[in-house]
This record gives structure tokens, C-alpha cells and sequence, in this order.
């Protein structure tokens, strides 16, 4: 278990930045876990204490109990062999191949030639690395030069792996491709993998649980499925409606309001198996009301499909809106009036 207890990290100079403020976290063994935030919520260096690249002002650091600051220079070295990091844009040696890359932190731990040259010829297979071995990075994709990060952060057999924007350089289909991966990694090795990132489609589709930060704080913490069905601070709300980081969800549901400015306007939830069964045609018919989506958005999670609708009812009255309300709330839709 990683976990973080009232953890301060201030950055002096002649303005200092107070990076991370109380931060309370567990993170349990063996979950992919998301930590999501807009540029300066503080998750970067979140991840960085945790294989302690950077020390915390305040507060305690525990991997498996053990306070990461107390320990020794030798100890640390030994802790962060079983913490692997992949980084946004790759930190590859150019001038070594493939094969050389994988095989560098295996160097540094000092283990034999032979024993070397089996992991890292499994780990290529294990990343689908395999007829590249002698290629050199700038020979390669973007996404082949992540599994190679990839690759080298699990040389050393670790129980950690912290991915710091791993998949922001890359484009839709090779995100994917990278997050199925990691998936297929988390299942056959048991690690536990930490995702910072300030995209919400990327925790989405692999993560167990996600932490949401925002100035330095987690304010919030819940399972993909619970965030979207019922987001409590305002900066969840505008990730899981896939909003900017400057847009005020007020700001939204006046701008509707002004669009719409009859009836009844209505944002609908929809998780697992509500978002794959036609509850919403059903209900209208039954309901006989006039209903028009403005706007829709269906996504997947590791939990199932995952929607979000904006509706907007206009001939009905306050009993026939309230029995169309009810009707979805008892189909597991989660409805919100706006």
C-alpha cells in the first residue's frame, strides 16, 4: 500500500509555490489507480514523492509502512528498484537500440549477463517489441518508443509503476493501445500502477479508482462509475462533462438555460447497463412527452459504457416532468435538473 499522511510540499524561492497542501491518500496493492488534476493541481509532483524525486516539507510517505524519508541513501536506492516511472516524452538513450535501453537499469543493479539478456528479451515480447530489438528510438513510432519506457521501467521486477503522462505525446489510437497494455500489465503482474494525468478519458477506461486534485488537494476520490454518476466538487463535474479547466459549470447550465428557456432542462447519467438498453426511448413513450437532447457524450470505463445526455422537455407540466424524472431514476439513470 502507498499512502500519503497530510503530506506538504512548498517550493521556496521569492514567491513560493505551495505545490501540495494536507494531502490524505491510500493507494492499495495491485489497482491502477488515477490521480487527475488541470495543469498546477499538483499531481506531478505527487507522483514524484512517492519514489522520492522530490521530499516532502511535511507529513509521511508509506510504501508497505515504511516512511520513504527516514530511509537511508543505500535503502532509498533499493526502494526505487521496486518503483518503475514512464514519462510523458519517453527519457530514452538515443544513442543506444532497443534492446540496450531495456537493458540499462539492469546494468545499474548490476545483474548478470545472462540473467540480463532473458528478462529483457521477455520483456520485448511482453511489450510487442519483438524484430525491433536493434533499432534505435528514432527509428520508432511514438507509441513504440513508450513500450520501450514501458519495458525498462519493469526491468527490475517492480511492485510500483508511476506513469507521469504517459500517454499525452500520442494520439487517440496509440493511447489506446498503450492503455491496453498497461491493463494486460496490472493482470498478469499484480503491480500497482499510479496514472497521473489532466485527462479524464484516459483514467477512465483502465483505472479502478480515481483521486481529483485541485490546488494542491485531493477533493475528491471514488470509482470511475461513482465520479460520473454523482460528482460532488466542481472540478470533477467539469472533468466528467469533458470541460475545459476554465469553464464555470454554472457558466453552462445558464448558457442552456438561455438556449432552452422553456420546459424542463435535464442532465442524464447513464453507467453500465442502463447506458446499453433504450430506457430513454421507453420512458417517452410511456411519459408522452416532447424531448430533445441538446447534447450527448458516451464513453467506456473499466466498469462499462459510460453516457452523459442533456435533455430539454417543453410541453409537459410539473407532474408529467417530475413521472418522467422518476421513471429514469428508477431505471438507475442518474438525473440532475437543471
Amino acid at each position: 500500500m502507498i499512502e500519503f499522511k497530510n503530506v506538504y510540499k512548498t517550493f521556496k524561492g521569492k514567491n513560493d509555490i505551495h505545490a501540495l497542501n494536507g494531502v490524505s491518500l491510500k493507494i492499495d496493492d495491485g489497482l491502477i489507480y488515477g490521480v487527475i488534476g488541470y495543469s498546477g493541481a499538483g499531481k506531478s509532483t505527487l507522483v514524484r514523492i512517492i519514489n522520492q524525486l522530490e521530499n516532502c516539507s511535511s507529513g509521511e510517505v508509506l510504501i508497505d509502512g515504511i516512511d520513504q524519508s527516514n530511509l537511508s541513501g543505500k535503502q532509498l536506492r533499493e526502494s526505487r528498484q521496486k518503483i518503475g516511472m514512464i514519462f510523458q516524452h519517453f527519457n530514452l538513450m538515443w544513442s543506444r537500440t532497443v534492446f540496450e535501453n531495456i537493458e540499462f537499469p539492469l546494468e545499474i543493479a548490476k545483474v548478470k549477463k545472462s540473467e540480463r539478456i532473458k528478462i529483457v528479451n521477455e520483456l520485448i515480447a511482453m511489450v510487442g517489441l519483438n524484430g525491433r530489438e536493434f533499432s534505435y528510438p528514432s527509428e520508432l513510432s511514438g507509441g513504440q518508443k513508450q513500450r520501450i519506457g514501458i519495458a525498462r521501467a519493469l526491468a527490475n521486477n517492480p511492485k510500483i509503476l508511476l506513469c507521469d503522462e504517459a500517454t499525452s505525446a500520442l494520439d487517440p489510437e496509440t493511447t489506446d493501445s498503450i492503455l491496453q497494455l498497461l491493463q494486460s500489465i496490472n493482470q498478469k503482474m499484480n503491480i500497482t500502477i499510479v496514472m497521473i494525468t489532466h485527462q479524464m478519458e484516459v483514467v477512465q477506461k483502465i483505472c479502478h479508482k480515481i483521486a481529483v486534485m485541485s490546488d494542491g488537494k485531493v477533493v475528491e476520490v471514488n470509482t470511475v462509475k461513482e465520479l460520473f454518476e454523482n460528482p460532488k466538487h466542481d472540478v470533477t463535474k467539469r472533468f466528467t462533462q469533458n470541460l475545459d479547466g476554465n469553464v464555470k459549470i454554472e457558466q453552462i447550465k445558464k448558457e442552456l438555460k438561455d438556449i432552452y428557456p422553456f420546459g424542463q432542462l435535464l442532465k442524464l447519467t447513464f453507467t453500465g447497463n442502463t447506458s446499453s438498453r433504450p430506457i430513454l426511448a421507453e420512458t417517452i413513450r410511456q411519459c408522452k412527452l416532447d424531448v430533445s437532447i441538446v447534447n450527448s457524450n458516451i464513453t467506456h470505463s473499466i466498469e462499462g459504457p459510460i453516457g452523459a445526455m442533456y435533455v430539454n422537455m417543453a410541453n409537459g407540466d410539473a407532474t408529467s416532468y417530475q413521472q418522467f424524472i422518476d421513471m429514469l431514476k428508477n431505471e438507475g439513470v442518474s438525473v440532475e435538473i437543471l
